[in-house]
């Protein structure tokens, strides 16, 4: 086999008596793209800190171009040529991409002054080469998130880079932004850029990817050219159980069930088609199709947080303050699709989080008690299984998983009657996944009822018992039973000019 690009060589990291990485084993090769899988909390992002130079190992060593390396810092590995492109965007909103893209490295006149000419086209041709159409003057805070992530890569590629590390490139992308990422690696892949490639998306990583490294609990479980595996290898290997194990069973029998929400007639923009359905207790219902076909736009309005005209009924009442807070006091409550930009308080401790929406629950919350906070924090620690060593640690410390499923106990403390979740296991392994599957399921066995949109077709098909899909804003098909598969969501997902009568009214 010809010679690794960049190596891990039996790499060990302790902090203290924990032991992070025991003896790891992991190789990037010229032309490849190895997914690097495992839960959060495996050593994923230690063994990318080891690689490039943020810690120094235990024990082992990395070898970069065949060679023993020592990196000083990150910078070192950098300017040799290993880039990373991390989940949390590093851009500067008020400079142009051009600013951006050469940060520190920009062209200078004789006078010692930016050359603005040259330095816009550097990163002109920087970007043509990518195959990235953007003008490298526009201000980054006028970018997509998706171009704003392709200004990321070609920072990341301003200078000769021969490796190039990808954390969660797609977590924020559309389908159709997705695809345009893809070919972009393919061909860094025929220059012969080697990529590691980090994903909880296991589609994508059968896609796009040649080679695989799963990591658990700090070593490597198996690795090994990705035509070698399934998608059920894979997640047995991550987490010791197999792919039919994360979904519980559905909720077969909800004949007369109550009706829990009634929508009808309601339209969210002007020139969008109305839109009528029902939720029933105990069910779980599934908004699926692509990103930007109105999902979330339907959700949020309903909520209130944005526009909309039409009926929204809970319980049989009309909903008439349909605002956030109006929708809380009723029993509607909606986790969005960011918790970290519109749902959590990241400096703040475990306990405020979980009680920031219901401070004095229990007590007067004019006299909240000393140590009140903690124990009721403490019984959702225990009942949701939250790790975390004290919760009066900042909940910035805890991995995704643990950080949705804070969020998720504090809509319960609200006593809901209809649970609205909007990509509710975004960023999230696949062991906490199929925690939070659990969770759903058996509020929808104790009659709630639960509306899920979510991007992860298998989520769609293992955990909703009715779906509907989303196209340019209406219902396009509903499905049940036996019909929930991949193929049926994605065939009418992507259809442009198929008609499906019919589907428009469901209350």
């Amino acid at each position: 086999m010809a010679e690794a690009l960049l190596a891990a060589r039996s790499l060990s990291k302790n902090f203290g008596p924990n032991a992070v990485l025991k003896g790891l084993e992991f190789e990037v090769h010229e032309g490849s793209c190895v997914a690097l899988c495992g839960e959060n909390g495996a050593g994923k992002s230690t063994l990318i800190k080891l690689l490039t130079g943020l810690y120094e190992p235990s024990e082992g060593h990395v070898e970069y171009l065949g060679q023993k390396r020592v990196w000083s810092g990150p910078r070192e590995s950098l300017e040799a040529g290993i880039a990373v492109v991390h989940q949390e965007f590093s851009t500067i909103g008020a400079l142009s991409i051009a600013e951006n893209v050469l940060l520190g490295a920009e062209p200078k006149t004789s006078l010692g002054l930016i050359d603005r000419q040259r330095l816009n086209g550097h990163t002109q041709a920087l970007l043509d080469g990518l195959g990235i159409s953007l003008d490298p003057r526009t201000l980054v805070d006028q970018l997509s998130v998706a171009d704003k992530q392709m200004v990321e890569i070609a920072k990341a590629l301003r200078s000769e880079a021969r490796v190039l590390i990808l954390d969660e490139p797609t977590a924020v992308l559309s389908q159709n932004e997705t695809r345009h990422l893809f070919r972009l690696i393919e061909g860094l892949k025929r220059k012969g850029l080697g990529l590691v490639y980090v994903s909880h998306r296991l589609d994508e990583i059968f896609e796009i990817c040649t080679d695989i490294t799963v990591i658990k609990d700090g070593a490597v479980t198996t690795r090994g050219p990705v035509s070698d595996y399934t998608h059920g290898s894979v997640v047995k290997a991550m987490v010791g159980r197999e792919l039919g194990d994360m979904f519980p069973p559905k909720n077969r029998a909800m004949s007369a069930a109550a009706r829990v929400l009634l929508v009808r007639d309601f339209v969210v923009a002007p020139a969008s088609p109305p839109v009528s359905f029902h939720v029933d207790a105990g069910e779980i219902l599934g908004l699926a199709g692509l990103v930007g076909s109105g999902r979330t736009e339907l959700a949020r309005a309903i909520y209130g947080a944005d526009q909309g005209t039409g009926t929204v009924e809970l319980m049989g009442e009309p909903l008439e303050n349909r605002s956030p807070a109006g929708s809380i006091e009723a029993g509607l409550l909606m986790l969005t699709e960011s918790r970290k930009d519109d749902g959590l308080f990241l400096e703040s401790s475990v306990a405020r989080n979980f009680t920031a929406t219901t401070p004095g629950l229990g007590a007067h919350h004019a006299n909240i008690p000393p140590g009140f906070e903690e124990r009721r924090a403490l019984a959702m620690k225990d009942r949701f299984g939250v790790v975390v060593d004290h919760v009066g640690l900042p909940i910035s410390a805890l991995s995704g998983g643990n950080q949705q499923k804070v969020l998720i106990a504090r809509l319960l403390e609200n006593r809901p009657k209809l649970l609205i979740l909007d990509e509710p296991t975004r960023g999230v392994d696949v062991g906490a996944k199929a925690e939070i599957y659990k969770i759903l399921r058996q509020l929808a066995a104790d009659g709630m009822a639960i509306l899920v949109i979510s991007s992860e077709l298998i989520e769609i098909v293992g955990l909703c018992d009715r779906v509907f899909v989303m196209r340019d804003g209406e219902f396009a098909c509903e499905l049940g039973g036996d019909d929930i598969t991949e193929e049926a969501i994605i065939s009418v997902a992507t259809a442009e000019t198929e008609s499906h009568h019919g589907v428009r009214d469901h209350v």
